[in-house]
């Protein structure tokens, strides 16, 4: 007897639901959709604004909730269909395109994302979070060029800054060669985390670096080691801005420095090792620390150059002749290539194979081929 009763008031309760629902007007349903979603509630608003929709198939409003519920819920897919919808009723409403082009995005449709963020910035130019999605997407692609461009324009139009995009648009900055701009920004990056404090002030010091402000950059790279010890990208600075500076003693101790801390990130700097060792006469160091370079990089002339040139200064001859030609291979305008080759000829005793390489130096550098020319008439 009760079961039956309890079965019978279940149904006519759905039954009643079912027909107070069928009563509310498209507006109403949509009004109750929008206090659920505020409330986090984007399942059952989603249901609210279907049937909103299934009242009138051309509400924009509710069409819209719908897809940005579903944005909420990282069902990008759906998302989209509610949102292709929407604009196709509400060409001219920005948002539908930002809350689209952020669906494009998380499914991973980057260039429909970059469409519909560039209609949100079309249809409203101070749209400050289209820019700064916008810029995220090329910031990812590494096309620091259009990546900068709409970080600058997230930080002129936004209210809140999100503090990261300073060191972001510092380091596209830095990536275009255009270092102050780069400067004024890193410096109003203010980092909450000591990985990011070092970071801050290694990248400023790049800036700093390039611009050839040598000691200005040493400072940041130190303010960076002080917060990161063992970073190596501050060591190789400090070491690649006394190495500029020609203070090659203290280049050398960052260098092997580097190489101590962050072997794996610093095999670069076995070239200016080496080319230090050469400076310094010490042939044999340098050999040893040259073939890692060349190890590290064999299609890199300059490496080749200056081990052949080591090897010659030790009279290794025919192991010189064969750096000094793979760094012409590498590089057809070698100039100290050929200006070594033909002195390890002309070390052999075989002046026609030394006037043979001063003809092509010729070609390549008329000032390094008149030295060349002076050796093989012995001045």
């Amino acid at each position: 007897m009760y079961k039956h009763i309890s079965v019978f008031t279940v149904l006519l309760f759905i039954v009643f639901t079912s027909f107070a629902q069928s009563e509310k007007s498209a507006t109403d349903l949509y009004k109750e959709g929008l206090a659920l979603s505020k409330g986090g509630n984007c399942r059952d608003a989603i249901e609210k604004y279907k049937a909103a929709i299934a009242k009138k198939p051309d509400y924009a409003d509710a069409l819209y909730e719908t897809g940005w519920c579903y944005n909420e819920l990282e069902e990008y897919d759906n998302a989209a269909t509610y949102l292709d919808k929407a604009k196709r009723y509400a060409p001219g409403v920005s948002k539908i395109y930002f809350e689209l082009a952020y669906a494009n995005d998380n499914d991973d449709k980057k260039n429909d994302a970059i469409i519909n963020y560039k209609k949100a910035l079309e249809l409203d130019p101070h749209y400050a979070d289209a820019a700064k999605n916008l810029g995220d997407i090329y910031y990812s692609n590494k096309d620091y060029e259009h990546a900068s461009e709409y970080f600058k324009k997230y930080i002129d139009d936004s209210k809140d800054v999100d503090n990261i995009y300073y060191y972001r648009i510092g380091w596209s900055f830095n990536d275009l060669g255009k270092y102050e701009d780069a400067a004024n920004y890193l410096e109003k990056y203010e980092p909450e985390t000591d990985e990011y404090k070092a970071k801050k002030w290694a990248e400023l010091g790049y800036a700093h670096y390039k611009s050839k402000n040598y000691e200005i950059a040493i400072l940041d790279y130190s303010t960076a080691l002080d917060t990161k010890p063992d970073y190596g990208t501050a060591i190789r600075g400090i070491a690649d801005c006394y190495y500029d500076k020609e203070d090659y003693d203290n280049a050398l101790k960052y260098y092997l420095q580097a190489i101590e801390t962050d072997e794996e990130n610093s095999k670069s700097c076995y070239y200016h090792i080496g080319w230090i060792y050469n400076d310094q006469e010490n042939y044999e160091d340098a050999i040893d620390v040259l073939q890692k370079a060349v190890d590290y990089d064999d299609k890199d002339a300059s490496n080749r150059e200056e081990l052949g040139y080591a090897y010659y200064m030790t009279e290794k001859y025919d192991d010189a002749l064969h750096q000094l030609n793979k760094a012409i291979e590498l590089d057809e305008n070698s100039k100290l290539g050929y200006y070594y080759k033909g002195l390890c000829y002309l070390a052999l005793n075989d002046k026609e194979d030394a006037k043979l390489v001063y003809e092509k130096l010729k070609t390549v550098d008329e000032e390094q081929a008149e030295k060349l020319l002076k050796k093989i008439n012995g001045e």
